[in-house]
């Protein structure tokens, strides 16, 4: 059996790990009944393209900007009208996501072997808001937001944050994410990484193999805490 003794720290991507980022769907169906959800799909793809982009360019743009261009474009890809007003709307929505339904109890599992914080692309002030909603901020030392460095993820320069910012060494901090690029951005950096497949989605074959995969974060703090 693989055993994890290294590791000090838990680094968590938020959305689409801990919480449900496609539950926004719902704001959208609202709007656009019957397509809602696959405005939504659409959405987060053009914006984990764009954050891609910026880095190759190295020309960077606020995480805010960001949604709201990628919003714009998934909008008119459909040929949905897509307003300022709805995109407020749905900046809204990310602050009372609901948590997926296990991760409360497991991250009180994590955070009494581990110290947590999450690493993420997204502003400080939403995640925070999103913890505090959902009740689960006092399981997190830190957030730890790659906005004011002006870098996206899979630039090894945000993963870095995490090893500044806990003076640890990437060996001793895993790395958890239900996003597969993010996964890979983990690996190549060199966290020990856990990959959260809920929906059984095949790796992207760009990259290593997580050293963990798991269907939800009940099954990771099994594997961690035992």
């Amino acid at each position: 059996m693989t055993t994890y003794n290294n590791i000090k720290a838990l680094a968590f991507d938020h959305y689409g790990t801990l919480f449900d980022k496609h539950a926004v769907g719902e704001v959208m169906e609202q709007h656009f009944p019957g397509r809602g959800q696959e405005l939504a799909r659409l959405w987060f793809s053009t914006l984990k393209q764009y954050c891609f982009l910026s880095g190759m360019m190295e020309r960077y743009v606020t995480w805010d900007e960001l949604t709201k261009r990628a919003l714009g474009y998934a909008g008119k890809s459909l040929s949905l009208a897509v307003t300022s007003e709805l995109h407020e709307q749905l900046i809204k929505a990310d602050l009372v996501l609901p948590p997926f339904p296990e991760v409360p109890a497991a991250l009180k599992r994590l955070a009494a072997k581990y110290t947590l914080v999450v690493l993420t692309m997204a502003s400080g002030w939403m995640v925070e808001a999103s913890q505090k909603h959902a009740g689960v901020q006092q399981y997190f030392k830190e957030i730890i937001s790659a906005e004011p460095y002006k870098v996206y993820k899979p630039s090894r320069d945000a993963y870095d944050l995490a090893v500044q910012r806990l003076g640890l060494t990437k060996e001793q901090i895993g790395f958890v994410s239900g996003n597969s690029f993010d996964v890979m951005g983990g690996k190549y950096y060199g966290y020990p990484t856990f990959w959260i497949n809920r929906t059984g989605e095949p790796l992207d074959e760009l990259g290593p193999q997580p050293d963990l995969v798991v269907t939800d974060l009940a099954a990771l703090a099994d594997k961690l805490c035992g």
